[in-house]
């Protein structure tokens, strides 16, 4: 008798317990999720107190009772680890495809409107108000992200860095900056456009100039603090949506779902089977009157 044997079968008559090589395979004993086998034996020793089996039959069907129970403790863990699966990389994945689609806005962005291609016939079938709401729409998204937010503050930084050192901004940085955000702030675009070099009519144009560079640089200030808002929003955002998603993944997949209810369906049919047998033979045992039992054929007749 192994000493790693439940002590019920060394109190019963019997001079080797039924099934001994199952009792210990039933358990991963070694690597990745290794089981525990005295936990096994303690609840095969519970369930024999419980059951007070007698005789080899008996007690085989309380190891298949214990066996069953056991492997139904793996289908939770099992669901565990499906949801596990799709939890630990959630960040990750959820990450990748924003990076994405940040990117995708930047690019669009950096054409400054050239989404036109005369060579392209299926451009050739849009219209001009279509490749316009395209325009926008890559705009407004390009807030959306901290990635856009971010690319936004360093052309304004820019602009506002030119017009401090040389008094005035850039020609390309200007057409970048109507380019980028037109069609959300146009007045701000018209006025970051317009922030040239030679502003001013011919009297007092030094004086006219620094006003408006003046108010011109207030202005991209604004600008500058509401995009910080902005990317506080987007922050704000992106944690309610991934706690959101963190949530919606707390259930498997469905098709783990169908495998995991499927497996522990068998499981409890055998379960069932198994208490059903042994509380029919300890009652013949005990005298008691038992009925045979009831048996449906389901199968078409010809």
């Amino acid at each position: 008798m192994s000493p790693a044997e439940p002590a019920f079968w060394r109190s019963r008559e019997f001079s080797q317990p039924p099934l001994t090589a199952g009792t210990i395979e039933i358990s991963i004993t070694a690597g990745d999720g290794a089981e525990s086998l005295e936990e096994f034996h303690a609840l095969l020793e519970d369930l024999g107190d419980a059951y007070d089996p007698v005789g080899v039959v008996e007690e085989i069907l309380v190891q298949t009772i214990a066996t069953t129970l056991w492997r139904k403790a793996r289908v939770i863990r099992a669901e565990n680890g499906e949801i596990r699966k799709q939890l630990d990389t959630a960040a990750a994945d959820r990450a990748l495809p924003n990076s994405d689609k940040g990117n995708f806005d930047l690019a669009i962005s950096e054409m400054e409107l050239r989404l036109y291609n005369a060579e392209n016939p299926t451009d050739q079938k849009m219209s001009t108000m279509e490749r316009l709401s395209a325009a926008q729409l890559a705009q407004r998204t390009l807030r959306e992200h901290g990635s856009g937010l971010d690319y936004l503050s360093v052309l304004l930084r820019r602009a506002k860095s030119e017009i401090q050192s040389q008094g005035f901004i850039s020609e390309r940085l200007r057409k970048k900056i109507f380019s980028t955000v037109c069609f959300w702030d146009y007045g701000f675009a018209l006025g970051c456009l317009s922030g040239g070099p030679g502003r001013g009519g011919p009297k007092d144009s030094l004086s006219e100039t620094e006003t408006s560079n003046a108010d011109l640089l207030a202005i991209i200030e604004n600008r500058l603090e509401r995009l910080g808002t902005f990317k506080e929003y987007s922050v704000e955002r992106e944690k309610l949506a991934a706690d959101a998603e963190g949530k919606a993944l707390s259930l498997p997949s469905a098709n783990a779902i169908d495998k995991l209810l499927r497996y522990e369906a068998h499981l409890d049919r055998q379960l069932y089977r198994a208490m059903d047998q042994l509380e029919r033979l300890q009652r013949q045992r005990k005298g008691e009157n038992v009925l045979p039992p009831l048996n449906i054929n389901l199968e078409k007749r010809n």
